[in-house]
């Protein structure tokens, strides 16, 4: 009976049918198991996300994916009645997955933007700092200074100029800026201190910044390779050097006459670094009163702690 049984389905095109939706169910099936393999494999290794953020998309893409095969291959799958019951339940748990998900994430980027807006008010100071160490070598003497930044109309202006560039190569860092203090040794000593305050900021607000908050952060805070010429040129002051002719001291050891590292790095990285601390800048400005903003005027002005617009600081 059931040869006769198989043959009367052949003979009435049911058999067939049937292989063909198992076929098409295996394949919807194995799609989306390789699919989702894929999905997050590539999450994995190239979307540079916070982990929670990842597993907030692999969440949501789970239970949509599931609905989706669910509708297509469900109703093969079980019978009418149950195949209802478990296509309800699983657009109520999606939809009350992706609604609490959205409240969370909407809360999620508000504490974000919050702490992100407080951290970079805090950058202030350093930012202040950091550009008063690099006017003070461009030209250290205030009203000289002052005359020489009329030229240029703001700070990108500036940081990328030539005579910039060439002013810093040309800075004799063997100078004495006190007695027993080179001009090396107090801008080292100026950094550590900016470096700490960027460092403070960091360590305080890490865990609700972006990545690259954090890395801009970090690059302030120590990372910079124009850091390590500060660093360097702080050792060098102390090294003594002889001259020699034929194997034969010519005279006392003495300290290096002029050090200047800067020389050797090229214009180019030299203004990669400095488009970093203008976009730092800019983040600042964007987030603060307009009063407080950070430009060529107003940290000039401030470096000179005297003008028109040096009584618009909270001293």
């Amino acid at each position: 009976m059931l040869v006769m049984a198989t043959k009367s389905q052949l003979s009435n095109g049911i058999f067939p049918i049937e292989c063909s939706k198992i076929a098409f169910d295996l394949i919807i099936i194995f799609s989306w198991i390789l699919f989702s393999l894929l999905v997050y494999f590539l999450f994995k290794h190239y979307v540079r996300q916070k982990a929670i953020k990842k597993a907030r998309f692999f969440v949501g893409y789970t239970m949509v994916s599931l609905l989706i095969v669910t509708i297509l291959i469900g109703n093969d799958l079980f019978s009418k009645d149950l195949y209802l019951n478990i296509l309800s339940e699983l657009i109520g748990i999606t939809l009350t997955v992706l609604i609490i998900d959205r409240i969370y994430h909407y809360l999620t980027e508000r504490n974000e933007k919050l702490h992100r807006d407080i951290s970079l008010r805090y950058c202030k100071v350093p930012i202040f700092r950091y550009c008063y160490i690099w006017f003070g070598i461009y030209e250290p003497n205030q009203t000289t200074r002052m005359n020489k930044l009329q030229q240029y109309s703001n700070l990108e202006v500036f940081f990328m100029s030539d005579d910039f560039y060439n002013s810093v190569c040309r800075f004799n860092f063997s100078n004495q800026i006190a007695p027993n203090k080179t001009y090396a040794q107090y801008y080292a000593e100026s950094l550590d201190k900016t470096e700490e305050n960027f460092q403070n900021i960091l360590a305080k607000y890490a865990s609700k910044l972006s990545l690259e908050d954090i890395q801009r952060l970090e690059f302030f805070g120590g990372g910079s390779y124009l850091y390590r010429v500060f660093r360097v040129m702080d050792f060098l002051r102390t090294v003594q050097v002889t001259v020699q002719v034929n194997n034969i001291t010519q005279g006392p050891p003495a300290n290096l006459v002029f050090l200047n590292d800067f020389t050797q790095v090229s214009k180019n990285n030299f203004q990669k670094h400095f488009k970093k601390l203008l976009a730092l800048i800019e983040n600042f400005n964007a987030v603060c009163n307009p009063n407080d903003q950070w430009t060529l005027e107003t940290l000039n002005t401030l470096t000179t702690l005297s003008g028109p617009n040096a009584d618009n600081f909270d001293w």
